[in-house]
């Protein structure tokens, strides 16, 4: 006769005495609609109080901890019976309800940090609940540290032994609680507190700092804890082969023979045997969706004749395939194709689990340009676009196509987030306004047309104008997004009055026109803060295609178009075979994991024939319909005729303003770039090096789409981007990068970090020495690091984070391809090993060039120090230098040349000379 189940999992704590195993209830949630209780709602926003905190995380947390005194934890709670799967209630915050939820199962991160993070569009409260039971055999003292960003309690038994209401943006604030536990098990309850303005990172946990170890209990029916121990190591091996499925396939890997259950959150499980230690699932097995073949057809859509509305010829047919199974809910924002695959053993004793991410790639991506027609991208994208998720792009877009009528449902979208006053609105507020000047008053539905007008004459167009919100303001991107909008919107309605500010549109009109004149003007002559972002390029382009077309001024739309124009040149000329490969200002941990999830994506499509279709298509949308504005022909030569090597250098300088930034100092950057046909370098150089980082994504090797290597200093141990930085986007600490041409050397000042090297995703791969290395077609990458480097088995992440022996603080990258360095084991056998201490890193590249750089000396190349003049002075430095363009700091013209064709631009008037502007058209 069989043992009967033991009703529990039992756990150990983690080597940092962290409890990683709980049982959590769902992150409840209230609309946030008590804010004029602690802000102003008009008059001016600035101050010690003003609502100008309500968009800026980081300062935000004196009208947190406000709020919690309005709404704070209810301490006089029922406790509930803590059992996996049985439901219970809580009394909200402020005891304005009782909520209801069911207890399920989590395992965190290393980190220890139980997680209900979640990016909030409006102002919400939140909360939610953690449990587990403490057991010990003997009643010891004990210190328990309970980290958490937000006001928490915390009970032991009945006992009430912990409440604080500290607040912080990311980094959890950290408490130390004295318990003595008694012997037996016993309940420990962990209620927290959030409240959502935009990116909300809701987390805690809590570990034993002192005194004896505990065992982690979860109660749970039908589960043994002896096989579930047995079933915890095993899933402890089990990972998966990518996370990104070029072939819509999962691929798991772990102990041979082992039985799983394998299930997406709205699937059926299905059942695999790691027969040989690996099975294969297809995606959409588990997710009982269809996807998209996984690559484009080999022949483009037939060429189709631009007519003079502005439509494409309707029988244009986009490349085979349904909508981008990754798209969201806005076609103006990024969207991440993730799904969440929970992994257990195939046994009902054994409720023990682990979660694994795989993402689904848009299906439609190119290398090179199928023909030379810009007409048949244009028109692949708008039916890509037509037949892709609701919005006002897939309006704009059927409407191109000559589809009748205009459907209610894509205008819900933006409509909603308007109306509502949902962070990234702006963005939709553009989109609307490009509707009401494309599509006729007749192909509107009933009152559709007056709903827009009203939401726009009903909105809040800037930080300084009425209203309790939590839009982003003070990011670049949607600066000039609400400049533009304010702009448009002001001169569609000149003579009405706007109740939201009581202003005429006219004054709407002149306001946004003065702060996006400022705007065009200090990035036309110094450049981006978020420098090559490959998520806000795309909305910066948003914007100003937006003015070029239906600003009413010849010289706002000279002005926007002379930016526009420098901007797609830099994207063009930092961009590689349909990858935006540049080092970023800010990046998303599923763009830097696989390019066709980048916003400039289908921008890139749509003007040179290379990237991808996915879903974030507003901004390439308003590109393609533009009649105004026409790409100069040099952009898409610079995009794809690549010489055999290419050394690019763009240097950013500029200033942040109080009112517009929250930040008062000097921004700059110092871009670099090597491209050749078979690979990508680049890295931005001691970029705010010993600073905390944020979104930045400091340098990358590419040699493919989902073929991106880098390296990252890891702040959490979540991807979820409500954490800035986190596991792989953004830095804890920057670290010093200074590249020469095909290669570059990375030196952190302390801690450790990991290096993201998709191997398995590559076609050959060798270690020699202290070098990793990988070969994609003819292109090759090699990293070394102090000791090598080890790859991590299991997870999500098997076989793509490595971590180097000593730690990673220093590592050097090559770059190289076949036509110049032979096979590829000929450009393995030439690598040099590197010399490595705690603080400096010394390479010998292959062609006799010797590079060094330390955590403080400075970078040098063969002895001599990079950055200096000729007359051994700090150089002045250019502000773009590739061959297709050399323009120094504070010149006044920019002349580009290549493939043939030229542009010219007057950077002091703001305008485009060469080819001949289409901004100064009269429409």
């Amino acid at each position: 006769m069989a043992f009967g189940p033991t009703g529990r999992t039992v756990h150990a704590l983690d080597g940092g005495g962290y409890l990683r195993d709980w049982l959590v209830g769902p992150a409840w949630s209230a609309p946030c609609d008590d804010l004029a209780g602690v802000l102003e709602a008009a008059g001016s926003p600035w101050g010690e109080h003003g609502r100008w905190m309500l968009t800026n995380g980081p300062d935000v947390a004196p009208v947190k901890r406000a709020l919690h005194a309005q709404r704070p934890l209810v301490l006089d709670q029922r406790l509930p019976e803590v059992v996996e799967g049985g439901a219970f209630t809580w009394v909200a915050p402020g005891k304005h309800r009782e909520d209801a939820g069911r207890w399920r199962r989590v395992r965190t991160g290393r980190d220890g940090l139980v997680d209900w993070s979640r990016f909030c569009h409006t102002p919400e409260y939140r909360h939610a609940v953690a449990a587990c039971l403490l057991e010990v055999d003997q009643s010891e003292p004990r210190t328990l540290e309970v980290a958490s960003t937000g006001p928490f309690a915390l009970w032991l038994g009945d006992e009430l032994v912990a409440v604080h209401d500290d607040v912080s943006y990311m980094q959890p604030v950290r408490h130390a609680v004295s318990v003595s536990p008694r012997s037996g098990a016993t309940r420990l309850v962990l209620s927290t507190w959030q409240v959502a303005f935009r990116e909300c990172r809701h987390v805690a946990s809590v570990r034993v700092a002192d005194g004896p170890p505990v065992r982690v209990v979860l109660p749970s029916p039908g589960a043994d804890e002896y096989a579930s121990a047995l079933a915890e190591r095993v899933l402890d091996r089990v990972g998966v082969r990518s996370w990104a499925l070029p072939d819509g396939i999962v691929r798991l890997t772990g102990p041979v023979g082992a039985a799983l259950c394998v299930a997406a959150p709205d699937g059926p499980p299905k059942r695999v045997r790691l027969v040989d230690g690996t099975a294969e699932l297809p995606l959409a097995e588990l997710t009982g969706s269809e996807l998209p073949p996984a690559e484009p057809p080999s022949e483009p859509a037939d060429p189709t004749a631009e007519l003079s509305s502005g439509r494409v010829d309707p029988t244009a047919e986009p490349p085979a395939g349904p909508a981008d199974p990754a798209a969201g809910p806005s076609a103006s924002m990024l969207t991440t194709g993730e799904t969440e695959l929970t992994v257990r053993l195939d046994d009902p004793r054994c409720p023990v689990r682990r979660t694994l991410r795989v993402a689904a790639l848009p299906a439609h991506r190119r290398a090179e340009p199928v023909g030379a027609d810009p007409a048949v991208w244009r028109a692949e994208l708008l039916r890509h676009v037509a037949t892709g998720q609701p919005g006002v792009a897939r309006a704009l877009a059927r409407h191109a196509l000559d589809e009748p009528g205009l459907a209610g449902d894509d205008l819900d979208p933006a409509l909603g987030m308007v109306t509502t006053r949902a962070d990234c609105a702006d963005f939709e507020a553009v989109g609307l306004l490009h509707l009401l000047h494309r599509v006729p008053a007749d192909r509107w539905p009933a009152g559709a047309r007056e709903r827009v007008g009203a939401a726009l004459r009903g909105f809040k167009y800037w930080i300084d104008q009425p209203g309790l919100d939590a839009m982003c303001y003070f990011t670049e991107n949607h600066q000039l997004v609400w400049h533009t909008a304010e702009l448009l919107a002001g001169e569609a309605y000149p003579d009405e009055v706007f109740p939201n500010s009581g202003w005429t549109g006219a004054r709407h009109a002149e306001h946004g026109r003065e702060l996006a004149v400022e705007w065009m003007r200090r990035k036309l002559a110094g450049g981006f803060s978020e420098f090559d972002s490959n998520a806000y390029l795309a909305i910066d382009s948003l914007a100003l295609v937006s003015l070029v077309e239906l600003a009413a001024d010849a010289p706002v739309r000279e002005l926007a178009e002379a930016l526009l124009d420098k901007l797609l040149l830099t994207l063009a000329a930092n961009g590689w075979r349909g990858v935006h490969g540049a080092a970023h200002g800010r990046s998303y941990v599923p763009t830097l994991r696989s390019s066709r999830f980048e916003e400039t994506a289908p921008i890139m499509w749509l003007l040179w024939g290379t990237g991808s279709l996915n879903a974030a298509v507003l901004p390439a949308t308003a590109l393609a319909l533009a009649r105004r504005y026409r790409l100069p022909p040099v952009v898409r030569a610079v995009a794809t005729e690549l010489p055999a090597a290419w050394e690019g250098r763009q240097v950013y300088r500029g200033s942040y303003r109080p009112k517009h930034d929250l930040l008062d100092r000097p921004y700059g950057s110092d871009l670099r770039i090597w491209r050749t046909p078979d690979a990508m370098l680049s890295s931005v150089q001691d970029y705010r090096a010993g600073l905390p980082g944020l979104q930045e994504h400091v340098w990358g090797a590419t040699l493919g789409p989902e073929v991106q290597v880098f390296a990252g200093q890891p702040a959490a141990d979540t991807t979820s981007p409500s954490a800035r930085p986190n596991a792989w986007a953004g830095q804890r600490v920057l670290p010093r990068v200074h590249q020469h041409r095909d290669a570059l050397l990375v030196v952190y000042g302390s801690g450790t970090s990991r290096l993201w090297f998709p191997a398995p995703l590559m076609d050959e791969t060798a270690r020699a020495g202290p070098w990793l290395a990988g070969r994609v077609a003819d292109g090759y990458v090699a990293v070394a690091a102090r000791g090598g480097f080890t790859p991590v088995r299991a997870g999500e992440e098997a076989g793509q984070a490595w971590l180097a022996a000593g730690g990673g603080r220093c590592y050097a990258v090559l770059v190289g391809r076949r036509a110049v360095h032979g096979g590829f084991a000929s450009f393995v056998g030439s690598l040099v090993a590197p010399g490595f201490t705690e603080e400096e890193v010394v390479l010998d590249v292959p062609d006799g060039r010797r590079l060094e750089l330390s955590w403080t000396g400075p970078f040098l190349v063969d002895g001599v120090p990079d950055g200096l003049d000729e007359d051994g002075r700090p150089e002045h430095p250019p502000h773009l230098d590739n061959p297709a363009v050399r323009l120094p700091g504070g010149a006044e013209r920019l002349e580009a040349s290549w493939g043939g064709h030229r542009l010219v631009l007057d950077l002091v008037a703001g305008r485009r000379l060469e080819p001949t502007s289409g901004a100064s058209d009269g429409g």
